[in-house]
């Protein structure tokens, strides 16, 4: 199956979908259930949070979940519908949407703190260049001089 990010409504704050969303989903059945598993692959285009640079980055995780169809669901889901991705489906319907779920996914794959690379350097916090792409003469404040007590009793181990 494949989506636009439009109509699946994917939005996060600082974030941009432009790529399909793509979802592969193996689905097996076991009596009125039906069991999927899979993966969500798209792309988003984040701002790194220590170089303000954007990036693309991409977007895989995996889909398991169970859909029950039956009269009478299990009576250890029947209260757990919707959690533990165990859903309880209108029995008269041949159908399932499944848009939240691949959108809960995707938000949740998103990184807290998106970084256009590992070693990113920043930007300087003195006259804001770009330490990735630029050297900046900056001098940097000498650290407040009641630290440096704490500083000889640590050996210098968190300088």
């Amino acid at each position: 199956m494949e989506e636009s990010p439009e109509a699946l409504e994917l939005c996060a704050e600082g974030t941009s979908f432009e790529e399909p969303v793509k979802v592969e989903l193996s689905v097996s059945k076991s009596g009125d259930q039906l069991i999927c598993r899979g993966q969500v692959k798209t792309s988003a285009r984040l701002e790194c949070s220590r170089c303000l640079s954007v990036y693309n980055q991409p977007i895989i995780s995996n889909l398991d979940f169970a859909v029950d169809f039956g009269e009478n669901p299990l009576p250890i889901y029947r209260d757990k519908s919707e959690e533990d991705n165990y859903f309880v489906a209108d029995p008269s319907s041949d159908s399932f949407q499944i848009d939240d779920l691949i959108r809960e996914t995707i938000i949740l794959a998103l990184p807290l703190k998106p970084l256009c690379s590992e070693d990113c350097k920043g930007l300087c916090p003195i006259c804001g260049t770009d330490l990735n792409k630029y050297q900046c003469n900056c001098v940097k404040k000498e650290s407040d001089p009641r630290w440096e007590k704490l500083k000889d009793l640590l050996g210098n181990k968190f300088v």
